[in-house]
């Protein structure tokens, strides 16, 4: 195994509640989040450190409530340009 760092934004958009969304690689579940952050519409870049297998990988991120939207853009793993789908040396 070995370490990656894998990075994507993700942008929420909502008008009162704010959205839930989770973060998985694979079929592990890494976090799980409420859109907290000031305004109706905002982006983070989360920042995921994880060791995995040489081999094909899926990030995944899911909205979880109702409010809001959701929506995941700009994957790169260890420093290059990516899809949620990757491979791994």
């Amino acid at each position: 195994m070995q370490e990656h760092k894998i990075t994507v934004d993700v942008f929420g958009k909502w008008y009162g509640t704010p959205p839930k969304y989770r973060v998985y690689v694979d079929n592990d579940l890494l976090t799980e989040r409420d859109f907290i952050w000031p305004g109706h519409e905002v982006f983070i870049r989360e920042n995921i450190l994880v060791n995995l297998l040489p081999g094909q990988h899926k990030i995944r991120v899911e909205q979880i409530s109702i409010h809001g939207k959701i929506i995941a853009r700009n994957y790169v793993v260890d420093g290059t340009t990516s899809s949620a789908d990757f491979i791994t040396a």
